[in-house]
């Protein structure tokens, strides 16, 4: 008879970590790590000027956990990077943002932006975590999940008290389970469209949420830039978002489905520059990427035609955004180059000595 194997997960950890000293990061674990540092010193300036401007007691003292939470973040990183004997990235100081500035978004602006930071984050964290091999990094990346957690259900319990969350439709669906039998399921473009599936709803609302977050954002950010060109850029996203906002609206109101909101005091009158431009360019550029990630999936989980080929236009709108968004930080000298391999062809061609 086999003996059965004892297995002492308490043991295992302990074992993974003894001989973490061994092991290098890998590139996986390096880009994430990297990219960490970055948004949570990007993070860390925004939310001190959210906590530092907050009216409400409740919204003040989230964003006074979040500047504590995103700072506890960045050091653990310069940590593990000064263990590793690597270069600490420059991202974000306090120079790249004024906290004598007036507010320049209101307090449940501050709120809404926080739910979706973290919505962000914890799908971001995520996949650091189940990417990363060494004890040590799975568990920060624990800790990073478990304390966006934090922050999202504090946010959203403040949201629910205050009567400001937004609640996704309520629909009435069929009584029976029972299978697709006609191929015009899947079309949307002519003739006879199919009623909205619970899943395509859903990924139109949270669309139509996430632009009009990044819309006052950038609405924000037009007004503050110092450079004529950074303005343009922000003048742009702002269509941009306006132009989704009404596309999936239209999408709901068509089959009589409620779509979100819209909150328009959420910037204030304010023209005093919070932000660096160099902040304000890099921000956008990392939220136009969630916007691709975003839309991927909407994609993915809506089966409709015409849902599909409003996807995939907006998929094509915004790399080509985030693109021309890469070259203004390039040209500006704002690019900080994440790390990457040693060129091979660059050391054959180096003097020799």
């Amino acid at each position: 008879m086999m003996k059965g194997t004892y297995y002492d997960p308490g043991k295992m950890e302990s074992r993974a970590i003894d001989i973490v000293d061994n092991v290098p990061l890998n590139a996986t674990e390096l880009a994430a790590l990297w990219n960490t540092y970055m948004h949570y010193t990007m993070f860390v300036c925004i939310f001190k000027h959210f906590s530092q401007t907050a009216e409400d007691n409740e919204v003040r003292m989230i964003m006074e956990d979040a500047v504590n939470i995103c700072s506890k973040r960045v050091d653990r990183v310069t940590e593990l990077f000064n263990n590793e004997n690597l270069p600490i990235p420059l991202g974000f100081t306090d120079n790249d943002v004024n906290l004598n500035a007036p507010r320049l978004f209101t307090d449940p602006y501050y709120l809404y932006y926080m739910v979706n930071a973290n919505k962000i984050a914890i799908g971001i964290n995520g996949l650091s975590f189940v990417t990363s091999g060494r004890a040590d990094i799975r568990d920060f990346y624990d800790h990073c999940i478990n304390s966006s957690i934090h922050l999202y259900n504090n946010t959203v319990n403040v949201l629910l008290s205050k009567g400001m969350y937004i609640r996704p439709p309520i629909i009435t669906t069929a009584k029976e389970v029972d299978y697709v039998k006609k191929q015009n399921f899947l079309g949307g473009f002519l003739g006879e469209r199919r009623s909205l599936l619970a899943q395509e709803i859903s990924a139109l609302f949270y669309g139509i949420i996430t632009n009009n977050i990044g819309k006052r954002l950038l609405m924000g950010f037009r007004q503050t830039a110092r450079s004529g060109q950074v303005r343009k850029f922000m003048d742009r996203g702002v269509n941009l978002s306006s132009s989704f906002i009404d596309t999936f609206s239209s999408s709901l109101t068509r089959e009589d489905v409620p779509d979100p909101v819209q909150w328009d005091f959420m910037v204030t009158d304010s023209t005093t520059p919070v932000f660096s431009d160099k902040f304000m360019m890099y921000h956008t550029t990392l939220i136009i990427s969630a916007g691709i990630l975003n839309y991927a999936a909407s994609m993915a989980t809506s089966p409709r035609h015409d849902l599909a080929g409003h996807y995939t236009k907006a998929l094509a709108e915004v790399a080509n955004y985030l693109e021309d968004g890469i070259n203004i930080l390039i040209d500006n000298g704002w690019y900080e180059e994440p790390p990457r391999t040693v060129d091979r062809r660059e050391l054959v061609n180096e003097p020799k000595h």
